[in-house]
């Protein structure tokens, strides 16, 4: 028999937790059943002994426990990371019940001489397996099999060397269902999978996409956060995660050590290298297992960010019975934080209902998701399955029941917060000359009520600081803002214009809001790419086609646009047909007729500085005989059945096409 170990091997000096009881290795045949279920069974022909770097095998010899080579395991370093613990029989006779030698007491007799050997290998923080191999029909044939130990491990400093992955080969696909089986073993080995809260909110969110995943890696949280990796090795080719952080609270330092921003124990790993992956979670879990209660998550968070900035989707897999520690960061957040929150049987933890409602973020239990707090707050409470809660002087959320507010008292000499300075400014606007006409703004600021929006923003060079406008008032309305995505169209590119034809101009970018740096590079990027510098004609049409076509699930489109610039795709207009709420910039004269047709046509809305036109308003003129009068400027209907110029003189001037006709 060989018993096989690819474990992290753990420090006692940091609180291991003992896989196996003294009680149960001296009396094995009391357990029986129980005793084999602290393991992973499993099959095979024959077991490979094969040498390999980081791996020692260590044999007993047929039906013995006594191990024949200690010598070959080397004494106990801080250097080495243990993975995996394989306990491999023979099966012969295929029926245990006819071994000649008791299983359970030789089972127990090997383990038991593998931790005289080493004893800080009697931990649950790795994974044990029972490997039987089943190529053997005679007692002579099983003999000249292998029985033993064998362990696998890697150093830290040789993990530690290759932190630069370039030269890492990606995982493959056809690797992910041995990769699977590692992890669900790793979490039966931590008493199973419990409750499936994460991987169940991974799967009722495919649209988290470029997604960058936070994790509580100390003692309790282990099978939690392996459910995020279980997960996207099961659905490796469409998964949306990107990156992962882990953090342990300070890699073991004293409690009174641990600095706010400074406690340390972040560890981080991209998703397609999923065998570094693995390794890295059993080295965060070597290095430390979180001490005290209180955690460093908002350290982990914004550590995380600065290390991965491309994503756009922040996720954060926390321990709803303990404390944030660092709550007082959350003002250097400045990101949407999808907080997917373990252990609720009791209610929701104030702290993580107020990092979702401070940033702009969502709450996912095993009661509730919860999106747009702030779109729930009534008369100062917010109102929860399992618990109500209601604003402080400090305007953050308590539970309003005081009686059960006990339960998280603890958490309370943590929630002070460090006031929310956000920058008035966005660099992008300053470096194009400054807000002149701030309609964008006022007209954003008039709605709050808006949700579930995506903004579709000229951005072509007359029109960066007015679209630019509603990224800047996102960014300053963290808590309340309804935007969800940003669509940029800069009409082409540097498309010549000859060249440009009517729904397949290009020129369209798009983002989530999640995270102000990814928008800000966004900014730049599309800019750069092209500015239809001199030309008086877009892409409007087009480019809100893409937009619906894209975020279908919108409840709102808001179109940012330039009232002095025709739109070259109007014949489109008929295939508008979801509402767009029209944001009317630059108006130095008559409002153009396409836009007032676009909200017309669409069923949407026409929105300038001072005014609101509802689609009623159109619709009631068009079905009459009157006429639509805007800023003192007559409108009528033409033969189309479109908005135009009363005046002649206008309509004459008017070079923007009010026609579907070729």
């Amino acid at each position: 028999m060989i018993i096989m170990v690819n474990l992290l091997t753990i420090n006692t000096a940091i609180g291991q937790h003992k896989k196996f009881t003294n009680d149960m290795l001296n009396h094995p045949g009391k357990y029986g059943k129980k005793f084999e279920r602290l393991f992973n069974l499993n099959e095979l022909q024959v077991y490979d002994t094969a040498y390999t770097k980081g791996k020692v095998v260590l044999n007993n010899g047929y039906a013995h426990s006594r191990i024949l080579n200690p010598e070959d395991w080397p004494a106990y370093r801080k250097n080495i990371v243990v993975t995996q613990i394989d306990v491999v029989y023979t099966k012969y006779p295929r029926n245990k019940e006819f071994w000649r030698t008791n299983y359970y007491s030789l089972l127990a007799k090997r383990v038991k001489a593998l931790f005289a050997l080493d004893s800080t290998l009697n931990s649950a923080d790795f994974e044990w397996n029972i490997k039987y191999q089943t190529s053997c029909k005679t007692e002579e044939e099983t003999k000249k099999m292998f029985h033993g130990i064998c362990i696998h491990y890697f150093e830290i400093n040789d993990f530690e060397s290759e932190e630069d992955v370039t030269n890492i080969p990606e995982s493959k696909e056809e690797d992910m269902p041995d990769l699977s089986l590692k992890v669900e073993n790793y979490i039966r080995s931590q008493g199973g999978i419990g409750d499936s809260m994460v991987y169940s909110t991974f799967a009722n969110h495919p649209e988290w996409k470029n997604a960058l995943v936070v994790m509580d890696w100390t003692g309790s949280m282990y099978r939690y956060g392996a459910q995020a990796i279980l997960w996207h090795t099961m659905n490796y080719k469409n998964s949306g995660i990107k990156n992962f952080v882990f953090f342990n609270d300070g890699d073991g330092i004293d409690d009174d050590k641990k600095i706010i921003g400074e406690t340390g124990g972040v560890y981080f790993a991209q998703a397609r290298h999923m065998d570094r992956l693995i390794k890295t979670f059993y080295l965060v879990g070597k290095k430390g297992k979180g001490g005290d209660d209180p955690e460093n998550d908002i350290e982990a968070l914004i550590r995380g960010m600065n290390r991965f900035e491309d994503f756009d989707e922040l996720i954060l897999i926390a321990d709803n019975n303990s404390c944030i520690r660092d709550f007082r960061l959350i003002a250097n957040l400045g990101v949407k934080v999808n907080i997917i929150a373990c252990g609720t049987k009791y209610g929701l933890n104030p702290q993580y209902v107020n990092l979702a409602y401070l940033t702009g973020g969502s709450i996912h239990s095993m009661k509730e998701e919860i999106n747009h707090l702030s779109q729930k707050v009534s008369d100062n409470e917010l109102k929860l399955k399992q618990l109500k809660y209601e604003l402080n002087k400090e305007q953050l959320f308590i539970i309003k029941d005081p009686p059960q507010r006990v339960r998280y008292s603890q958490c309370e000499q943590y929630s002070t917060l460090t006031p929310l300075k956000i920058d008035p400014h966005l660099e992008f606007i300053e470096k194009h000359g400054g807000v002149g006409d701030s309609t964008v703004y006022v007209v954003l600021d008039r709605h709050p009520a808006w949700t579930n929006t995506s903004i579709i923003m000229d951005w072509t060079k007359d029109m960066y600081t007015q679209s630019a406008q509603a990224v800047l008032w996102h960014k300053m309305h963290p808590r309340t803002s309804g935007i969800n995505h940003f669509i940029f169209s800069n009409d082409g590119n540097r498309l010549a214009d000859k060249k440009k034809k009517v729904g397949k101009t290009g020129g369209i970018y798009f983002t989530k809001s999640n995270n102000q740096k990814m928008i800000n590079r966004r900014c730049n990027y599309v800019a750069k790419r092209g500015n239809n510098e001199d030309h008086n004609s877009t892409n409007t049409i087009e480019t809100s086609l893409r937009a619906i076509q894209k975020y279908y699930k919108t409840d709102e489109f808001i179109l940012i646009v330039n009232n002095e610039t025709c739109v070259r795709d109007f014949s489109l207009i008929p295939y508008l047909d979801t509402p767009i709420k029209v944001i009317l910039s630059n108006i130095q004269g008559p409002i153009n007729p396409q836009y007032i047709n676009i909200a017309y046509k669409s069923g949407g809305s026409l929105h300038t500085m001072d005014d609101d036109y509802y689609n009623y308003v159109f619709t009631g003129v068009a079905s009459s005989t009157n006429e639509l009068k805007i800023n003192g400027t007559t409108y009528e209907i033409n033969k189309e059945g479109f908005f135009d110029y009363k005046d002649f003189q206008l309509k004459k001037q008017n070079n923007c096409k009010l026609s579907i006709k070729t």
